[in-house]
């Protein structure tokens, strides 16, 4: 079902769209799909769901049992017990142990996958940053610094060194990488602010999101020739983009990660993307 662009109006055909995540309030998504719906014209709306931990599954399952809701994106929280609500996965979030989209099937059933990592790289890749053959240094193991140390490596990353304070899960994540994927090079790396030979840098912790955090490790003059990648979206410029860009290398936030996140969801919901289309106003990375 297809509308004018921009048209202020909902209707009984509207389908339905949610991102669920505790909290929702920095969630981008329902921006940026809505703002993609009117593009193409489409009838349908993405609402944003703020469900706490403890009544996860059944609210979840109460919106999944709505006939005009045809998906829901996940944040956190919730990625890893989503698992639960879908009746099949990709290969992707069954390698990862988490999922950020799920979609309804014609049969009814409930799909998932995962698109957190494959939106970085699809990301560098717009930006002219092949990850085949190089090497990559990745500050924080978390759920987000899984989806993009699994992504980084399918895409055919020669190596990965993974640095979080929280060690036990930088040697959880490297196992699985090597097993999923045994010509990449993983490996825990006690030395978070050590560049040598990276290709990439990328910073899947949230330290710079708040004010008065300074850079995730002590670094100190970057070579001019990394790239360098913070996930964080606020503020724009953290302080190791502000550090990298001081240094001369090729610095970037969250943004691409993002309109690569959106393209993937567009074709995982069936929805035509403008090719014209953009999701940020500015040309700033």
């Amino acid at each position: 079902m297809r509308r004018e662009p921009h048209a202020e109006r909902i209707d009984g055909l509207t389908r339905l769209f949610g991102i669920v995540g505790n909290p929702v309030t920095q969630v981008k998504t329902p921006q940026l799909m809505n703002a993609l719906f009117d593009a193409g014209g489409v009838n349908a709306v993405c609402l944003p769901f703020d469900i706490p931990v403890n009544v996860f599954e059944p609210t979840v399952a109460g919106l999944q049992a709505l006939d005009n809701l045809d998906g829901l994106v996940v944040t956190v929280p919730h990625k890893v017990r989503a698992m639960s609500m879908v009746d099949a996965m990709s290969d992707a979030a069954r390698r990862v142990g988490a999922l950020n989209v799920m979609r309804r099937q014609p049969d009814g059933t409930w799909f998932g996958d995962l698109f957190d990592g494959t939106g970085l790289v699809q990301g560098l890749t717009r930006l002219g940053f092949d990850v085949r053959g190089r090497r990559v240094k990745q500050l924080g193991a978390g759920g987000a610094g899984a989806a993009v140390a699994h992504a980084l490596a399918e895409a055919g990353a020669a190596g990965i060194a993974l640095s979080d304070p929280r060690r036990e899960l930088a040697e959880e994540l490297s196992a699985r990488l090597k097993r999923f994927y045994p010509d990449c090079a993983a490996q825990v790396d006690v030395d978070p602010a050590s560049v040598a030979g990276v290709d990439l840098l990328v910073n899947c912790s949230p330290v710079g999101m708040k004010p008065g955090d300074g850079m995730p490790a002590s670094f100190g003059a970057l070579p001019a020739a990394l790239q360098v990648v913070d996930i964080i979206m606020t503020p724009a410029e953290t302080p190791l983009l502000k550090h990298a860009r001081q240094c001369g290398c090729r610095a970037t936030n969250g943004r691409p990660m993002i309109e690569g996140q959106l393209a993937a969801f567009a074709n995982f919901f069936g929805i035509d993307m403008p090719a014209t289309f953009s999701c940020f106003s500015d040309a700033r990375v």
